[in-house]
């Protein structure tokens, strides 16, 4: 996956003079292949900074920084150079960030990394001064008064740590966080009523229960004042906004009996994650307006870099694990994330999610006896829970396993109970184990009671609507399930195949053309779609278009075996027919229905 312009442009902004910018203020532009250094490169210089800027396009952070870093040792007085390598080094975890942030004193994401490493040393005093020079004005605003406080708690000033949190404490929105990590400073400074003072007014505040950090700290704390059920009550309102979670919840529940990170190095992994959270939730607010990809991808670099300064002060915390890992295989990096989930605690609160999320990449990457074996282990840790079933099942479908994907579905589905939302996908992906186990009616059975749960959705409405025409019933509904299906996505080459295919076997062929091949101008490499648009032309009359179709169709890469044979009949047929001079049989029909 190449990775968007604004990446270069907000994060190069960070390493340069001017200091952090905001998103908003950051345009989209490109990195570029050849700039305004390529007019006077010493010897040898092409090469490394070829392989660092496509490394960069692609999101491979590691490469990218170790070939900008080469690029910087043979032309040292380049300061773009310089700042690249700096900067794909952060993004990478790599340890040469901090000494190349050394050389670039005063800009805002190398004074961040120098403080982080001064705190991860224990130098408080140069932490802060690294921290007090980024721009109070910058993104990293929201979490610079958590700095600040964590690093004087360091330094062995719990009164002036409070003093900078205090003024935030009752901020409508943010409040209750910052709340909880003055709690949490002012129990390490000794002063247990003043945290508990803190503590009620992060319980009181609306955001009480909404990230794991603060559900763990006040549960603990509700635990020690004999108020377990609260405590549960927290963990239950978080689930309920997060239910990704809810498989850990016995893992939350136990964790709450620990004492919360407390050192100031955790305090600060802990807002560097939040302030990641934070960006994570304005992107998925984002609406879909053009130039929406260029922008998210920038916000992902960004989180991810957030999140690396997060593991580098305290590799334990899991969910910052588990968010870079989710980040690093959206951008094509299957390994990478799952080495990043490697190294989480065995009793991590989330160590149950984190264990299906390895098992999900173990998948990703090939290896599937590793992925079958730890969702075994984890179904029966948890025979209850409908996730886990689900992930086997898929993981099951992939492997076209229709036996094991039939009986994992219906475990998942009998561990759901009432059925709404999203459940519709585990009927779906039940329905289609039918199918292929050739037991129709049980599919229909599923696919009926999916689309009652989602109506609107058009995996659905084409999958059920193809396969009417394909059993050869009830065909005007099916036509009618398509053509809802075109309505609501007009531009789905797919569900223009289907439509156009059932059109043609009710007999309106001259309609069923023009949607044909209008999916085949939007799929020209679909099989399928040609073998289609062959039959139509023939009941068209148009036999030698047929035939030419045909012959193209039989060329492309096949996604069903059954097409290529249904494509050899039709030409023998038609070959047959114009030899005998008698009309071609009709043609046989497609598997295709997704």
């Amino acid at each position: 996956m190449q990775r968007s312009g604004s990446f270069c442009a907000f994060l190069l902004a960070l390493a340069a003079p001017a200091g952090l910018l905001h998103a908003r203020e950051v345009p989209a532009r490109p990195v570029p292949v050849v700039d305004s250094m390529s007019a006077s490169w010493p010897a040898g210089l092409a090469g490394p900074y070829l392989v660092a800027t496509v490394a960069a396009l692609e999101g491979d952070d590691a490469v990218a920084g170790a070939a900008f870093r080469q690029a910087a040792e043979i032309d040292p007085g380049q300061p773009a150079l310089l700042r690249r390598a700096f900067l794909y080094s952060a993004l990478a975890g790599n340890d040469s960030a901090v000494v190349l942030a050394g050389r670039l004193p005063g800009q805002a994401l190398a004074e961040l990394v120098l403080g982080n490493e001064a705190v991860r040393t224990g130098r408080w005093t140069e932490a802060l001064a690294h921290y007090d020079r980024v721009r109070k004005d910058a993104l990293v605003a929201t979490i610079r008064p958590l700095l600040e406080a964590w690093s004087l708690l360091g330094a062995g000033q719990g009164e002036r740590a409070l003093a900078a949190l205090d003024p935030l404490v009752g901020d409508r929105d943010l409040g209750g966080y910052y709340a909880v990590h003055a709690a949490l400073i002012a129990r390490a400074a000794g002063w247990s009523d003043r945290a508990a003072r803190y503590e009620r007014a992060a319980l009181a505040s609306p955001a009480a229960g909404h990230d794991l950090f603060t559900v763990l700290a006040l549960g603990h704390w509700l635990i020690g004042q004999g108020q377990r059920a609260q405590a549960e009550h927290l963990v239950d309102t978080l689930l309920s906004g997060a239910p990704g979670l809810s498989l850990s919840r016995q893992g939350i529940l136990a964790a709450m009996d620990r004492a919360p990170p407390a050192t100031p190095r955790q305090g600060i992994a802990q807002a560097f994650a939040f302030l990641s959270g934070l960006v994570g939730l304005e992107v998925a607010r984002m609406p879909d307006p053009s130039g929406r990809l260029a922008h998210d991808g920038g916000l992902r670099d960004m989180r991810m870099l957030l999140l690396r300064f997060a593991l580098g002060l305290d590799p334990a915390v899991g969910q910052a694990r588990l968010m870079l890992s989710a980040l690093q295989y959206e951008s094509g990096h299957a390994v990478v994330a799952r080495d990043t989930l490697a190294g989480a605690a065995s009793d991590d609160p989330l160590a149950t999610v984190i264990r299906l999320q390895c098992a999900r990449l173990d998948a990703a990457t090939g290896r599937w006896d590793d992925a079958n074996a730890a969702l075994g282990r984890l179904a029966a840790a948890q025979p209850g829970q409908p996730r886990i079933w689900q992930t086997l099942a898929d993981l099951q479908s992939d492997r076209q396993d229709w036996h094991g994907a039939e009986a994992s579905y219906s475990r998942a589905i009998a561990a759901s109970g009432p059925l709404a939302g999203e459940d519709w996908l585990l009927l779906f992906g039940r329905a289609v184990a039918y199918d292929r186990l050739e037991r129709w009616p049980q599919a229909q059975a599923d696919l009926e009671h999916a689309l009652a749960l989602a109506p609107d959705e058009v995996l659905l409405l084409n999958y059920l609507g193809y396969s009417l025409v394909q059993q050869g019933r009830d065909l005007s509904r099916a036509e009618s399930l398509l053509r809802r299906a075109v309505a609501l996505e007009p531009q789905n080459a797919a569900i223009r195949d289907s439509l156009g295919w059932a059109l043609v076997r009710q007999g309106h062929v001259a309609e069923g053309v023009e949607m044909l091949e209008r999916a085949a101008e939007q799929t020209p490499e679909d099989q399928a779609v040609n073998y289609h648009l062959g039959v139509a032309y023939q009941e068209s009359g148009r036999l030698r278009e047929a035939v030419n179709q045909w012959h193209f169709a039989q060329g492309l890469p096949a996604s069903d075996p059954g097409d290529a044979e249904r494509i050899s009949a039709a030409l023998a047929d038609a070959a047959r027919s114009v030899h005998q001079g008698e009309p071609p049989v009709q043609a046989q029909s497609g598997q295709k229905k997704d």
